[in-house]
């Protein structure tokens, strides 16, 4: 007997720290700063749990590594800019369906941690 598995689950990628060039005032125009991001990707896996195949997954990997280039050369001003642009970018994957990021911008505010969620879905 086949067991039932659910159309939508996840994939998280969390406390991701990356190198972004970002800010609005005029001391963060230059160099980057950190952002740590929690990804939380979901989809419909359902081909990849009967498969166990890589090539029927999302390979959380390779969409690591394709968002880490894109973001080298690129420059946001606002956190709610480099969010919804680079949830874009995860959304042109065809296993992703919707999106919810989380953004921590640890400098920004420091003590005070500044965070900025958004969702997107296809």
């Amino acid at each position: 007997m086949e067991v039932s598995r659910p159309r939508w689950s996840r994939i998280r990628l969390s406390r991701w720290s990356v190198p972004v060039a970002i800010g609005a005032y005029e001391e963060e125009k230059s160099g980057s700063q950190e952002l740590v991001l929690d990804v939380c990707v979901w989809g419909d896996f359902s081909a990849a749990a009967a498969s166990d195949r890589l090539e029927d997954a999302l390979d959380y990997a390779q969409l690591r590594a394709d968002l880490e280039t894109w973001i080298v050369g690129r420059r946001w001003n606002l956190l709610e800019s480099f969010a919804w642009e680079f949830c874009g970018r995860v959304l042109a994957h065809p296993q992703a369906g919707r999106v919810e990021l989380t953004v921590d911008k640890p400098g920004a505010q420091a003590p005070v941690l500044v965070s900025y969620t958004v969702i997107r879905e296809k």
